[in-house]
Parts: structure tokens; C-alpha cells; sequence
């Protein structure tokens, strides 16, 4: 928050330097040696994990320091790189118990959010530009809640990208950090206490509306409303960007794309396809021209947004694939082959076989069918399913179409029914996209409602998710806990199969249901949906 110089003490052992500190505790001690080595460690993995979320490499990523000092709980350094957490301060996140590391996440995630928007600029201006005009008017502007505003709302934003969970979190951290600290709730230079618990929490109004886009983006594409998910993750992308969301808004832009091909023209599956039973090939209508102008306007806008995936990091393997699978549907095949081989120069061994399914989509598409079964074969030695599919495709073997022998079922989650509720849907929160669409959420004791709704109703989606806590039965009986063996005695095998980083989704488009397969093969949460 503060602008402040380091101590004479601390000066004696580093140059002097600025640091853009939570705090400024002056009759704290001095930092003068490293932390016990765990709380390193475990600090280092969750700094770690929102680095990795964050995929940002257009500048230097900073380095993580800790030591037994308890003038600043955290800070941000712009001069040397690097973000810094006090022993202390992971003592009082390691007091909230479960959670700690939550805590930890959020200190961290909103030190982070202070290097990448470089909202030590203004502060670094003024201190170098002392005598200017210039200065001293940027010194008259008070950013100081805005800054703070975004860090925690972009900071909690970064750590839910990593998996943790901030939400509410800040206001009781801060509490416990200033008596822990045995400090007055007003310090020189920053708000009360009071103050900027309220600061928080409107940041958490904030951080609660791209949470809620995030999660109905995720539902838009497992309903393959793909072009739909891509316009969601361009709204946060507005806010926070990240390698991860500019990947998903590239990889849902294609697979809109992909709706607009005939079998003819793409027989092959794509490494890019969420589920390879996915594109059934019903192809989307409308004139030839019309169809042929607006696909290549979604995979122009895939490419746009891919690029900007490797551009933050040079090293994420799937923005070179999903680059070159657009490419390939571009019919650039020069391309195409440039970027395959960048990608695979990386060495992501867990997408090896996917490359090699891609040189071979590329071969057969070219005509070269020798060497895309050679290259398929290869892969499927490996089980990789999109290789047995294509080589199923190659040798003339018809992928069929979804046999519906279900019914839709009629689901009550906490006595709900998501048509019921569709009649008149009303969420907690509207946040609005655009003038014609709106994202919202319904909570209820154990489960949601996640909404899209579009010019009037006439374009929507609805998924009522039970998630891993919730006990709720489907009216076949099925709970979280049961395996897929259940699950498939209740239901039959799924007709599509989405791979996620948690699990898999198994989705029932006939009885619009979605289960949720932890790695385990437990079912860790289920829902019922429908959609327009």
C-alpha cells in the first residue's frame, strides 16, 4: 500500500530500495534472516500455483522471499522482482485453520496483482520526478483504493484460477493481522482499519461477478454454446488476463468455427475438441457464403486470441496446438506444420500424443493417408483416443450419430425445478455482458442455478449444479460418492465425455444431466441443465 523506505538496519545489508508494503508497522523488528524452512516450502508452492495461473511471462516473474520480520506483513519490491511475506503473517493465516492456505493465497495473489498492474508506477514517477509539474499532480491523485480495490478483487480472482477460495476471506484476515501485530487501526498513509475492511468487500462484489462468468462460461461450453463461452471469457479479459483465459476464449471461438463445417470438409478430429463424440457433424445451416464469412471470422478471432496466450508465455504448449489446429482448419498448412513443430519443441510430455495425432490430421488432409496412419498408429500405442477415432474415420468406419432412448428427466435439486424456475427466472446477481446478455447465479441451500440469458429469453442456458457437498439423489438414485459403475447402470454410458484438470464431465444431452468424475471415478458432482 505505502511507498516506504526500508530501515537504516535493513539498508545496511541491501541498497536501499522501495517496496510497495500491506503494511508499515515502524516499531516492528527489522527482517533480518530467512524463515524456518517448511513455512518456505509451503509458501512457495501456493506462490507457485498462482504464477502458473497467472502464465504471464511478458515480464520477468518475480521471486518469492521470506523472513522473520514483522514491519510490513507483505509487500511487493519492483526493484529487485520480488513479492515478500513475513513469518508472522503466515502464522496468522496458518490460525484460520482450514483456511490457511486460502489465506495465504490471498495475501499473496494480492501482492502478485501490485507487480503485474505496476501499480507501484505512479509512486516511482513522483520519487524520481520530485521537481515536475507532472509529479506533483499525479502526487495530488488519490489511486491508493482503486489499487487497493483491484489487487484484492484481481488477487482474489488469480488464486480461484488456482484452485483457491478467497471469497469473504480478506475482511477476517485483516482483523487478525492488525491484533496480531498489535496494531491501531489507523496507520500513517493508509485507510482505518475499518476502511479498508469495507474496501475489501467491495472488492469481493466485484471478484463475486467474475467468478460468476467464469463458472457459466465453463457450463456454456460443456452445453457446446461455444461462441456464447468465448464472449464470456472476453468479458474477463477485459479485467484479468491470463494465458488460461485467453486459451479458452481462442479454443471455443474455433470449435464455434468447427459447427460450420461439413464432414466432407473436416472429416478428422481435432486435438482442440473438448470430447471427441462432440461434433456430430449436424452442420449448422444457412447459406454457403454466409456459413463460409462467418467461420472464417471466428477462426481469425481464434487466432487473435491465442497469440495473445503465447505472447504471455512463450512456453504453454497448448496455445501452439490449438494455433495450429485453427491453422489446419484454415487450410494453411505451411502454417500450420511451423507452429506444430514450436509446440512440440517445448516437450510437454502429456500432450506428446496429441501433437502426433495433429501430424497426422495434417498428412491425411493433405492427402498423405499412408503417413497419418503410421503417425495414428503411433499414438494409439500410447491410448490416445482421438488417434483410434481418426484411424476408425480413415478406414471408412462411420462415427454414429447419439442413439436417444432417454427421456429428459423431470430433476428437483432442494425441491427446484429448473424449468419452474425458467418460467420467471430471477438470480441473486445480474452481471451484464452486453446490452442483450446477462450471466447470473441462484443460490439455494445446497446447490445453484447458473443462468445465461440473451435477447429476451430467446437464447439461454441453465444448469442447476449439486456440487460435491450437496446430497441431493437424482430420480435414479444417483449421489455424490457413487461410482462410474453406478452412474452407468443408471444412465448407460455417457454419450459425451469432456476431459477437465479435476476430472471428467460426463454428459447425458438427452436427459439433460451433467456428472462430474473426480480421478477417482466418484461421482464429485452433478447437475441438470437445459438451453435454447
Amino acid at each position: 500500500m505505502a511507498w516506504v523506505a526500508c530501515s537504516p538496519v535493513l539498508a545496511q545489508q541491501q541498497r536501499q530500495q522501495h517496496v510497495f508494503a500491506f503494511i508499515q508497522n515502524k516499531a516492528g523488528k527489522v527482517g533480518l534472516r530467512s524463515a524456518t524452512a517448511y513455512k518456505y516450502d509451503v509458501t512457495l508452492a501456493v506462490f507457485n500455483d498462482l504464477l502458473r495461473a497467472r502464465g504471464d511471462f511478458r515480464q520477468q516473474a518475480p521471486e518469492l522471499v521470506m523472513n522473520n520480520g514483522e514491519q510490513f506483513v507483505a509487500w511487493m519490491d519492483p526493484d529487485n522482482a520480488q513479492i515478500g511475506i513475513e513469518e508472522k503473517a503466515y502464522d496468522v493465516c496458518v490460525a484460520l485453520g482450514a483456511d490457511s492456505l486460502h489465506a495465504l493465497a490471498a495475501l499473496l495473489g494480492h501482492e502478485l496483482i501490485h507487480y503485474y498492474e505496476k501499480h507501484d508506477w505512479s509512486r516511482n514517477f513522483i520519487h524520481a520526478n520530485e521537481p515536475l509539474d507532472a509529479a506533483r499532480k499525479i502526487n495530488q491523485l488519490d489511486e491508493g483504493i482503486k489499487q487497493e480495490t483491484q489487487a484484492d478483487c484481481l488477487g482474489g480472482f488469480l488464486a480461484f484460477s488456482a484452485g483457491y477460495n478467497v471469497y469473504g476471506l480478506m475482511p477476517k484476515l485483516l482483523e487478525k493481522l492488525y491484533k496480531t501485530y498489535g496494531l491501531p487501526a489507523q496507520l500513517p498513509g493508509y485507510p482505518s482499519l475499518p476502511e479498508r475492511v469495507e474496501i475489501t468487500k467491495t472488492a469481493m462484489l466485484e471478484l463475486r461477478d467474475l467468478q460468476t462468468v467464469f463458472e457459466v462460461a465453463q457450463y456454456l461450453s460443456l452445453l457446446e454454446k461455444y461462441e456464447e463461452a468465448a464472449q464470456y471469457y472476453r468479458y474477463i479479459l477485459q479485467s484479468f488476463q491470463s494465458r488460461e483465459i485467453y486459451n479458452n476464449a481462442g479454443v471455443n471461438l474455433a470449435l464455434a468455427a468447427l459447427s460450420l463445417f461439413s464432414m466432407s470438409e473436416m472429416p478428422y478430429v481435432l486435438p482442440l475438441e473438448p470430447d471427441p463424440n462432440s461434433r456430430l457433424h449436424n452442420l449448422k445451416g444457412g447459406p454457403i457464403a454466409e456459413r463460409l464469412n462467418m467461420r472464417e471470422a471466428l477462426l481469425t478471432q481464434a487466432l487473435e486470441q491465442l497469440d495473445r496466450a503465447i505472447v504471455m508465455d512463450p512456453a504453454y504448449a497448448p496455445g501452439y496446438i490449438n494455433k495450429a489446429c485453427v491453422l489446419a482448419l484454415k487450410r494453411e498448412w505451411d502454417d500450420a506444420e511451423f507452429w506444430l513443430k514450436k509446440g512440440k519443441k517445448i516437450g510437454n510430455v502429456s500432450m506428446e500424443t496429441d501433437f502426433t495425432v495433429l501430424e497426422g490430421v495434417l498428412s491425411a488432409l493433405q492427402n498423405d493417408t499412408v503417413q497419418a496412419q503410421n503417425l495414428w498408429n503411433a499414438a494409439q500405442a500410447e491410448d490416445n483416443l482421438l488417434a483410434e477415432i481418426n484411424l476408425d474415420i480413415l478406414a471408412g468406419l462411420p462415427r454414429e450419430q447419439e442413439k436417444i432412448n432417454a427421456t429428459a428427466t423431470k430433476e428437483k435439486i432442494n425441491g427446484v425445478l429448473l424449468d419452474d424456475f425458467l418460467r420467471v427466472p430471477e438470480v441473486e446477481k445480474e452481471i451484464n455482458l452486453s446490452p442483450i446478455i446477462i450471466a447470473g447465479v441462484k443460490p439455494y441451500a445446497q446447490s445453484k442455478i447458473w443462468l445465461h440469458y440473451a435477447d429476451d429469453g430467446r437464447q439461454y442456458a441453465a444448469v442447476h449444479w449439486c456440487p460435491a457437498d450437496c446430497n441431493a439423489p437424482t430420480q435414479s438414485g444417483i449421489r455424490n460418492g457413487d461410482d462410474a459403475g453406478a452412474l452407468t447402470v443408471a444412465y448407460g454410458q455417457a454419450p459425451r465425455m469432456i476431459a477437465r484438470p479435476d476430472g471428467v464431465v460426463w454428459v447425458y444431452p438427452a436427459a439433460n444431466l451433467l456428472f462430474l468424475l473426480n480421478r477417482e471415478g466418484k461421482v464429485q458432482g452433478w447437475g441438470a441443465f437445459r438451453k435454447a
